[in-house]
């Protein structure tokens, strides 16, 4: 599921999703996207187990719907370490990653970001 608002196409109803959702097998590895510390590890109604990454300027990332968790709270974490897995606690879509980011109290379009050549927060 994108980014953004969507209508529901027989319901009508309108629902925002902050992040996005990627479909992957059960199990797979969820990186990090980028340095940073283990902020929060959770869980939530709808969301199932969640990791939130602090990054520098102000940038979080949130990965939930997580199988296994691989870090510990106030870890410090590299670009590109696995920090869990992909799972499908607390979806209703089967195994499912949803990701976001946020620049201080406001919600980014992950799809922006993601697969750009310049994979520094800096650079969004």
């Amino acid at each position: 599921t994108h980014f953004g608002r969507h209508k529901h196409p027989t319901l009508k109803t309108v629902t925002e999703n902050l992040g996005i959702d990627i479909k992957a097998p059960l199990g797979s590895p969820i990186f990090a996207v980028d340095q940073g510390r283990v902020q929060t590890i959770t869980w939530q109604r709808g969301l199932g187990n969640i990791i939130m990454l602090s990054h520098d300027d102000g940038f979080y990332t949130m990965y939930t719907h997580m199988a296994e968790i691989h870090v510990e709270l106030r870890d410090n974490v590299e670009s590109g370490q696995v920090i869990g897995t992909v799972g499908d606690s607390g979806s209703l879509n089967g195994s499912i990653l949803h990701f976001q980011i946020w620049k201080n109290t406001k919600n980014l379009d992950p799809e922006k970001w993601l697969g750009s050549p310049l994979l520094t927060f800096g650079n969004l």
